[in-house]
């Protein structure tokens, strides 16, 4: 769900333009901050979950997805919609890390390993399937209300998969708080997004000579 939303809201983006009437900068927020808030989440989910608990942290980024899916999918303007997506990034970087985790702590010898391929496989069809089933949405909805029917459709699928965990996944034990630092996952998140913004900014069609790449400096910097 959380890698799907990566590809399908791109065949979205002209009913977005059309219903909300975003400029191209609007547009390549709404798409950019996902990835942005999603890649920078990640490794500081990932320690939360060691610290806490694994489905403590899988069902609050449950929760904060399917809840930003809901408010992007009500959107009345680009700059409402561009920050659900921050949301829904943030929530896909809580949940990400956590399967790993599931799979690691669950499954031992030759079932971990057919249960991690089993995951890569379900990452790699649900990117794939994503252009087919946002353009399917779409032309449901139609071309100035389509967009809404790529982000609703994660509400009931969030819905069904928060009972299901709350009900079937095992807690973990906490680890240590050490775990955590905060002083460092602060700077590995900084030095994230400055290594991904370069990258996402090329969503709007720039060339690669002309993005800030200086930026990876800074990054190499604050990892030092």
């Amino acid at each position: 769900m959380t890698l799907l939303d990566v590809s399908i809201v791109n065949v979205a983006l002209p009913s977005i333009r059309s219903g909300l009437d975003a400029s191209d900068s609007q547009i390549q927020l709404i798409v950019a901050g996902y990835s942005l808030a999603f890649g920078i989440v990640l490794v500081p989910a990932g320690r939360l979950g060691d610290a806490l608990s694994r489905k403590v942290v899988f069902c609050i980024g449950l929760v904060v997805f399917t809840a930003s899916s809901a408010l992007a999918g009500a959107a009345s303007d680009p700059g409402w919609l561009a920050a659900a997506r921050i949301l829904q990034g943030i929530g896909g970087g809580l949940i990400n890390p956590q399967v790993s985790g599931f799979i690691q702590n669950m499954f031992r010898g030759d079932e971990r390993a057919r249960a991690f391929g089993l995951f890569g496989a379900t990452v790699g069809i649900s990117t794939a399937i994503g252009p087919l089933l946002g353009g399917v949405l779409v032309t449901l909805g139609g071309d100035e209300n389509g967009w809404r029917y790529v982000f609703f459709v994660n509400v009931p699928v969030g819905i069904v998969a928060l009972v299901l965990a709350l009900r079937w996944l095992p807690r973990s034990e906490r680890g240590p708080r050490e775990s955590l630092d905060p002083v460092g996952t602060l700077l590995f998140g900084a030095a994230t997004f400055l290594v991904l913004f370069p990258l996402v900014e090329g969503t709007g069609g720039e060339s690669l000579s002309s993005r800030p790449w200086w930026v990876a400096g800074v990054a190499r910097a604050l990892l030092a």
